[in-house]
């Protein structure tokens, strides 16, 4: 029998009986129903059992009979059904009150009928309850064999297969990041005791149970299954459907990584977009090569990441591989369709923008977030980096999206910057005046920013840092202000200073455009000096 004590409450003729005390406890699980008929009946009770009883044997000693309830809550007793009406008329208020102090349902039993009524009615529900999960296990079981032979690509795997269990899921990449979670408030806690054990393990969860599944190919370990499960019953049949789910999940995540990072198909990529680069095969051509390989590259407006290990002379292959299969699995695929090959300083990446506008920010911030733990491992394979170009609206675009990332690495390189990701935005205007002579950079910076030098050429530290993070942060006061730990005031008092100072009016471009070069060519000259 499996089933709580409120669940068997609803049956009849259970249903008559009078819940006296211990409500906090009618979640208990009711395994099976004993009768009492023995003065020692608490060393022979079960956990789960419910006990039955006349109150024959404690009918004349109100402590014996507390005694005995709370022996029996030790035990694991699902809670006790006195039948009245032969030995008490009512169950005595101490014994009442201990009840509810211990959480211990307390059952006043019909007297018209017999336990043996109570009994059977209970197993003929749990029967028929056990029937149809039975039943339900096994339509799963089809509809997930279906999926598994199903060849057709699914726009959404871990929902598909979600849909098919019935239960809320979590899926766990191999280095503990979510890739999927659809439980509503089960974030909390949910890598709790990473790394896990690669065995099938039944976890109490504050909601209810999980039931924690590896997802293995042959030796391939792509992470672990997570189910939620709504109380703690369960048939065996479920476990081994959890099982099934994670078998099946695996096979898609290995297949599809295969046919991804498939050797001979990322050559045959490579070589069409190294000769598209090279202005030797047009964008038709790349297309429609791409398209014989079963690849679409553009699904409308995108935006290219180029992903780098960083220093070159640490770079590993098997941490380029790894990122290369994560990149496949992660949440922000379920919004964004995106392809990832292996080109010759990394992994390209194009993502589609569905809302035809520049998601640079999101991409960065997901980006840095994914892989921040391999930031500090440069020593053992390289700290990954990745350049971001801006949103690009049609296939021809594809080689300047692409140069635009090569351009950020470089600049990023050479103007001394350790940033995660970049996006080519930040650095346009960098790119646009790197060839300028360093000394006209510094006569240039010298005679815009003269009135701030204070004594033998040495500026004005604080109102340079204002003035600085002023225009790192495109003019927002507020932005500045956060970033210099200041009031919004101070910065507003120490800008109306410099605009003094200097003779320039900010509301103005051209005198914000002044110093954004300014401060683009101070940097460059910092890093160069």
């Amino acid at each position: 029998m499996q089933l709580t004590v409120k669940e068997a409450l609803a049956v009849y003729p259970l249903s008559e009986a009078r819940l006296v005390a211990g409500a906090g406890g009618t979640s208990r699980l009711m395994k099976s129903v004993n009768v009492m008929d023995a003065p020692d009946i608490a060393d022979w009770i079960k956990s789960g059992e419910m006990l039955f009883t006349t109150a024959f044997l404690m009918k004349d000693d109100q402590e014996a009979a507390i005694k005995l309830m709370r022996k029996l809550n030790e035990r694991g007793c699902a809670g006790m059904g006195v039948k009245l009406g032969r030995f008490w008329d009512v169950i005595p208020q101490a014994i009442i009150e201990e009840a509810d102090r211990l959480q211990f349902p307390l059952l006043e039993l019909p007297f018209e009928f017999t336990f043996s009524d109570q009994m059977n009615a209970l197993f003929q529900v749990e029967h028929e309850r056990s029937t149809k999960l039975l039943q339900s296990v096994l339509h799963k079981q089809k509809q997930l064999m279906q999926f598994a032979l199903n060849k057709d690509s699914q726009s959404n795997v871990f929902a598909a297969l979600e849909g098919i269990i019935q239960y809320p899921v979590a899926i766990i990449g191999s280095r503990g990041h979510v890739l999927y979670n659809s439980g509503e408030g089960k974030e909390d806690g949910l890598l709790q005791g990473w790394p896990w054990k690669m065995s099938l393990t039944r976890v109490k969860w504050n909601q209810g149970s999980c039931y924690r599944v590896p997802i293995m190919q042959r030796d391939e370990q792509y992470g672990f299954l997570l189910v939620f499960t709504d109380t703690a019953i369960q048939l065996r049949e479920e476990e081994e459907l959890f099982q099934q789910a994670a078998e099946v999940l695996a096979f898609h995540m290995d297949t599809t990584y295969r046919e991804h990072i498939n050797p001979g198909l990322q050559d045959k990529i490579r070589t069409l977009m190294a000769e598209h680069l090279a202005r030797r095969i047009s964008i038709s051509d790349l297309i429609q090569g791409a398209e014989r390989l079963g690849i679409s590259l553009f699904g409308g407006p995108y935006q290219c990441v180029l992903t780098t290990l960083e220093p070159q002379a640490f770079s590993s292959e098997k941490r380029l591989a790894q990122i290369h299969q994560e990149l496949q699995y992660n949440p922000l695929m379920q919004l964004f369709p995106s392809q990832h090959f292996r080109v010759e300083e990394g992994i390209l990446s194009i993502y589609t923008c569905p809302s035809e506008r520049d998601y640079g920010e999101e991409l960065s911030a997901f980006l840095m977030t994914r892989f921040e733990d391999m930031a500090e491992l440069a020593s053992d394979g390289g700290s990954p980096r990745f350049w971001i170009s801006n949103i690009k609206l049609k296939p021809e675009s594809f080689r300047e999206a692409y140069q635009e990332t090569v351009e950020t690495r470089k600049l990023a390189k050479r103007f001394g910057m350790g940033h995660m990701a970049l996006q080519f935005h930040t650095l346009e205007f960098a790119y646009v005046f790197q060839h300028v002579p360093e000394h006209i950079m510094e006569t240039y910076c010298n005679k815009v920013l003269e009135p701030l030098m204070i004594r033998d050429g040495d500026p004005n530290q604080v109102l340079m840092g204002t003035l600085e993070a002023f225009v790192e942060n495109d003019g927002l006061i507020n932005e500045a202000a956060k970033q210099l730990y200041v009031h919004r005031n101070t910065v507003t008092y120490r800008m109306d200073k410099i605009g003094s100072l200097l003779q320039m009016d900010f509301k103005k471009t051209n005198d914000l455009l002044k110093l954004k070069m300014v401060f683009t060519f101070r940097k460059f000259l910092k890093n160069n000096g």
